[in-house]
């Protein structure tokens, strides 16, 4: 089994560099493989994240986005707050402070969280 930081890379420089929709198809090809429900649950969290951003800021549409920072989020607050080196804790809070900017109208695209 691959390291969980060696999985999680790939994706995590595209989310980085805004490319939400490519960080969720990297993402995506290691959960349908992932065996582990642990992972599995961090990966699903991850694509969510992705997705929700993908769905506000490149497709306009607040309100899925919405949704998927929810269902994303209650992905990554099922996952312990360390997962290997991956902060896991962190970035869901930054998550949750960009989700409740972004539900507020005040979403500013320069205070993006980062990626594990």
């Amino acid at each position: 089994m691959a390291p969980l930081e060696d999985i999680v890379r790939p994706g995590a420089l595209l989310f980085d560099a805004g490319q939400f929709f490519e960080a969720h198809e990297a993402w995506e090809a290691h959960w349908l493989l992932e065996k582990d429900e642990s992972r599995r649950m961090l990966l699903q969290g991850l694509i969510q994240i992705a997705a929700a951003l993908h769905k506000l800021i490149d497709k306009r549409a607040p309100e899925p986005a919405a949704s998927l920072f929810r269902k994303g989020l209650a992905k990554l607050d099922a996952c312990p707050a360390q997962m290997g080196e991956l902060d896991v804790a962190s970035f869901r809070e930054r998550v949750r402070a960009c989700a409740a900017d972004a539900g507020m109208g005040r979403f500013d695209r320069a205070a993006l969280p980062k990626s594990l």
